[in-house]
């Protein structure tokens, strides 16, 4: 799950036609970054993204994808002006997840999205304990938190990474 920072502002600002052609031209980036680490693409909606990865080595292939996606955005933006610029927030969970056609549904989709949407600033990337569990060894990790989410909590952790 990915969010665009201040896409709301933004809009504001400059108006929805100018945002929405930013949002064509990340889509236009960023999909194939899904796909190119074994990922698909279920649907934007919006400034946001819901991709899915299979298998064992899905959190490992989407935080992979998290960071190639925020540094092909960093190269993109290099020397636009800020209303130009497009930045990622990410949130990244593992676990099971009921798929009915370009809709997914369960604790870790509402996990990666409250990460997703509401938390990580821009260039962050949030994870769920499980999906860090998932990923394994290679990645290092700011200390844990805990969030509250309505009536629950659950832990998750920052991705220590560099542009």
């Amino acid at each position: 799950m990915t969010d665009y920072r201040n896409f709301s502002l933004f809009t504001e600002l400059f108006g929805i036609l100018h945002f929405l052609t930013l949002i064509a031209d990340g889509q236009r980036l960023l999909s194939p970054l899904v796909r190119r680490h074994g990922g698909h693409v279920l649907k934007w909606e919006a400034d946001s993204l819901f991709a899915w990865f299979d298998g064992a080595k899905g959190a490992r292939a989407a935080i992979d994808a998290a960071v190639a996606m925020n540094r092909a955005l960093a190269r993109r933006n290099s020397g636009l002006p800020e209303a130009e610029q497009l930045r990622l927030c990410c949130g990244v969970g593992y676990g099971p997840v009921f798929r009915f056609g370009r809709e997914a549904f369960g604790a870790q989709v509402n996990r990666a999205a409250k990460l997703g949407e509401d938390l990580a600033g821009e260039e962050q990337i949030f994870a769920t304990d499980e999906a860090v569990a998932a990923a394994g060894s290679g990645f290092q990790w700011h200390p844990r938190k805990i969030v509250r989410f309505k009536a629950f909590k659950f832990p998750w952790r920052e991705l220590k990474w560099t542009v």
